[in-house]
């Protein structure tokens, strides 16, 4: 079930979109769970990153749609924002509050279509599951948004997260393949790294956010290039 929030004070607009969504989930077999909000005081005030998807209108009485995705980017950096507006130059600036795209009123659903299967796959990207991970002493769970990259280190796996290493046994290859639909990918035969980790790329060398540099294989490059470069063109940013 993917939730989506629509922020319009227009009766028509919001039909519209509604109208959209529903079509939209008979056509790709999807569930959405749907809320209207009339203006985005009223959409902040019960904000509880509840939003996977957020229609947000730049024109709004009160708090315009830009001040309120700037507000909304304060404790919510995850949630696809589009935004909908009568002004394209206006919704150009929605890529400072993080923004995925915009879409000009009136609205035709050849756009909408294309920039909610967009939307789709970031909201995939961002869903996480927990590993349960063996070790000697018991078990850890780790959940795949903090895991910042796997190696093999001799015979066992290090789990490289954002609190701290894990060893533990396991096989890479059958991690990558788990791990695949959440766009983990594999850069060396000795890594499986999670793009929202990496800081840059230069030559053969990937600079991870804490700072460790890992080496990409010739063997691997040209797929791990065009995989984070199909990453990268979902929406996301290194």
């Amino acid at each position: 079930m993917i939730n989506i929030a629509i922020i319009e004070d227009d009766d028509i607009s919001a039909k519209t979109l509604q109208d959209y969504l529903a079509y939209y989930q008979k056509q790709n077999n999807v569930q959405f769970n749907i809320k209207r909000f009339c203006d985005a005081v009223s959409f902040l005030s019960e904000y509880r990153s509840l939003y996977d998807i957020i229609f947000m209108d730049i024109e709004l009485p009160n708090l315009n749609g830009m001040d309120a995705a700037l507000k909304l980017r304060e404790f919510d950096k995850e949630s696809v924002l589009i935004f909908v507006t009568n002004m394209a130059q206006f919704a150009v600036k929605g890529y400072e509050a993080g923004a995925l795209d915009f879409m000009v009123k009136p609205i035709n659903y050849q756009d909408f279509s294309l920039k909610m299967s967009k939307a789709i796959n970031i909201v995939k990207t961002n869903a996480e599951i927990e590993l349960v991970i063996a070790r000697l002493d018991g078990f850890i769970r780790l959940s795949t948004k903090k895991i910042m990259y796997i190696e093999v280190t001799g015979h066992k796996l290090c789990y490289h997260t954002s609190e701290g290493d894990f060893i533990a046994s396991g096989s890479l290859s059958k991690l990558e393949e788990k791990l695949k639909p959440y766009n983990f990918m594999r850069c060396n035969s000795c890594y499986l790294v999670n793009p929202k980790y990496i800081k840059s790329v230069q030559n053969y060398d990937l600079l991870m956010i804490n700072g460790d540099v890992l080496k990409i294989s010739r063997p691997k490059k040209k797929q791990f290039m065009t995989d984070l470069a199909n990453w990268l063109g979902q929406g996301n940013f290194i």
